[in-house]
């Protein structure tokens, strides 16, 4: 089962990589595929939504013959939004139009599941849904800051919200039996409705499954091997929240594995979280990992080989004399380059592992005195 993930042009590609990464990291008979977004056409038509309070935000509007029965608990989310709240918005129909319109432009086949990632919001006020069809889906990932913190990792939810809607195609035969089958008031099962959107954070936090959604997919007959992926993926994102959560109280960095001739990083306790370097930024971040005793900025001269060497393997930039240049400016103390590309790179650490983190990875050290990181180098796995 090949499962395309799309991605809206809003989203931040770095956010998009991620959780796709994280979903290939598990194996199994579902294939979770990038797209090729920059041949789709998206609807331009969105309209502002105005929240005019939180209680208001967080309700799921129902969808039903009739809309009469509605849920609500009180709500105990972190709230960082300011009310009035806009929002940009689009109708479910936009939506899955998009999702059948890179279905068709590549001829993708029948079975083939597409779920858009869109950071706009949608006219009912889910996190997530499904097409008619059961094959097309959307999962919003904006706002999630509003219910877990500014800690989180968005990686993770939307992940979530990607599993848990393929595994509801599995588990259901059509949205009316979805709906059926959901649980309107929480349990802590994965299959909670939350129309209380607070309700996620306890959804999320025990990923666990009741006996009666069990009993489901035992009755579908859901093919094991598939089951096993969908909770390997749970446990996951389940254990890697958790790890995130607990790292600031017991000082305990993730390790960082470095894969391939190109070296890419990937914080491996994270959910294989990969930090995102362009060739320069990766090759003046590996030279400090190389020297664990740190390096002072006015000697980089001193290590004008390693930075070509490294830059050469990282550069799709074939004229040496240019790369020759770069260097020269990067190592040039006359210049302010180094501590430019230093700040850039720290920047993208703390936007990657976070605040309770970030000191374990930056490269740091007093003006005038050896930069270093102080990440323990037995932390460091190179495959």
């Amino acid at each position: 089962m090949n499962v395309h993930l799309l991605r809206s042009p809003e989203l931040k590609i770095e956010t998009y990589r991620n959780v796709l990464h994280l979903l290939q990291q598990f194996p199994g008979p579902m294939h979770f595929l990038a797209c090729e977004e920059d041949d789709l056409d998206f609807n331009d038509e969105v309209k502002d939504k105005i929240w005019l309070n939180k209680k208001k935000f967080e309700k799921a509007t129902i969808i039903r013959d009739q809309l009469n029965e509605s849920y609500s608990l009180k709500s105990t989310s972190l709230s960082e939004i300011e009310f009035p709240y806009t929002e940009k918005s689009k109708t479910w129909e936009q939506l899955f139009g998009e999702c059948y319109q890179y279905r068709k432009l590549k001829e993708l086949p029948s079975d083939d599941i597409v779920v858009l990632l869109t950071d706009v919001g949608n006219d009912l006020n889910w996190f997530g849904s499904v097409a008619p069809s059961m094959k097309d889906f959307f999962i919003q990932t904006s706002n999630w800051e509003h219910y877990f913190g500014n800690t989180i990792d968005i990686r993770f939810p939307i992940a979530y919200e990607v599993i848990i809607w393929v595994m509801r195609f599995y588990m259901f035969s059509d949205r009316a039996a979805i709906w059926e089958g959901v649980h309107k008031k929480p349990i802590g099962c994965i299959m909670d409705f939350c129309e209380d959107k607070s309700q996620i954070i306890l959804k999320m936090r025990t990923a666990d499954v009741c006996e009666s959604c069990m009993n489901k997919i035992v009755q579908r007959d859901i093919s094991p091997l598939y089951s096993r992926q969908f909770f390997d993926i749970l446990d996951g994102i389940r254990n890697s929240m958790t790890f995130r959560g607990r790292a600031s109280l017991l000082q305990q960095p993730s390790r960082i594995e470095i894969r391939g001739i190109m070296k890419r990083l990937f914080f491996v306790d994270l959910g294989g979280l990969e930090l995102l370097l362009n060739p320069k930024e990766k090759s003046v971040y590996l030279l400090f990992l190389n020297h664990k005793d740190g390096i002072q900025i006015s000697h980089l001269p001193d290590y004008k080989e390693d930075l070509e060497q490294l830059y050469r393997q990282f550069s799709n930039q074939s004229d040496l004399d240019l790369i020759n240049r770069s260097i020269a400016v990067l190592i040039n103390p006359l210049e302010n380059n180094c501590n430019e590309v230093i700040s850039r790179i720290n920047r993208k650490i703390k936007n990657a592992v976070g605040d309770s983190l970030y000191d374990f990875y930056c490269i740091k050290g007093e003006r005038g005195e050896k930069k270093m990181i102080k990440l323990d180098r037995e932390m460091i796995v190179w495959v």
